[in-house]
């Protein structure tokens, strides 16, 4: 049994895959400014700040896996991005760090290369192209995992997660969906990940999926679920006829509508 710490764990991520990883027989220790819908009585919740350091490094102590969670999930001002997204993820790697936390996985996004076309994405791993200030974030997080890691020999692995969520909802999500089954999957393949920063796809083993799925294998991570067998159900979602009717995503960005999105309006 291993202790999960994950930051940011009311969320919607956090709330899907505390179940899925308490099932693996691990020990959670669930962070967030409120208590998780997801916490049970076998779980410890700190009722913290994420850009806490001292919160964040107690918290740290004593895990065998930091999942940082925690951010602003979507386009927000600069100065909310800077304080939040950025400042969260260097305290989360000081304090995996200053704890010995074996194996942090950040939480990176799509969005970091969302303007690279879909049709052009599928060989390894895209250089980050972020559509977003929120995706600019995620580059950020890359990269201090990357001074992390090489300054200070750590075990990192950045998730650039796609569209998460219990199913696809979307044309869109048809390629780009990640289950959270296959979430789960990938924290814990990540307990073998090799010292340095990896950085992976988060997404499910979709049949019309764009991007590679080998930069996950390189640390174990082998997806089971697949946006297909949902398509029925997207199709009458959408209004169409048959799955035949749902639009490819052919060239267009990674990023989808956060590629319009201007920067640094909230969204939702």
């Amino acid at each position: 049994m291993a202790r999960i710490l994950i930051t940011g764990a009311a969320g919607s991520i956090g709330t899907a895959i505390a179940p899925l990883l308490r099932e693996r027989g691990h020990a959670l220790r669930l962070l967030d400014l409120q208590r998780p819908a997801a916490a049970t009585p076998e779980d410890e919740v700190v009722l913290a700040s994420a850009v806490d350091d001292g919160a964040m490094r107690q918290a740290a102590e004593g895990a065998d896996l930091l999942l940082h969670l925690a951010s602003f999930a979507s386009e927000r001002s600069w100065r909310d991005i800077v304080e939040v997204n950025v400042e969260s993820a260097r305290v989360a790697l000081d304090a995996a760090r200053d704890a010995r936390v074996p194996v942090t996985v950040l939480a990176s996004s799509v969005h970091a290369a969302g303007f690279v076309p879909s049709d052009e994405a599928g060989e390894g791993m895209p250089r980050a192209r972020p559509d977003t200030y929120y995706g600019f974030s995620k580059v950020v997080a890359e990269s201090l995992g990357d001074l992390y890691a090489d300054r200070f020999g750590m075990r990192i692995v950045s998730a650039r997660i796609m569209t998460f969520g219990p199913r696809p909802h979307d044309a869109r999500s048809r390629s780009t969906w990640l289950s959270p089954g296959d979430m789960a999957r990938l924290v814990q393949a990540s307990f073998d990940a090799p010292v340095g920063n990896s950085v992976v796809w988060g997404v499910s083993r979709n049949g019309r999926r764009t991007v590679s799925l080998e930069p996950g294998r390189a640390i174990g991570y082998e997806p089971e679920d697949d946006a297909e067998d949902h398509v029925e159900r997207l199709a009458a979602d959408l209004g169409l006829a048959s799955p035949d009717d749902i639009p490819p995503v052919g060239s267009a960005p990674l990023g989808g509508t956060f590629t319009d999105t201007p920067l640094g309006e909230p969204m939702g």
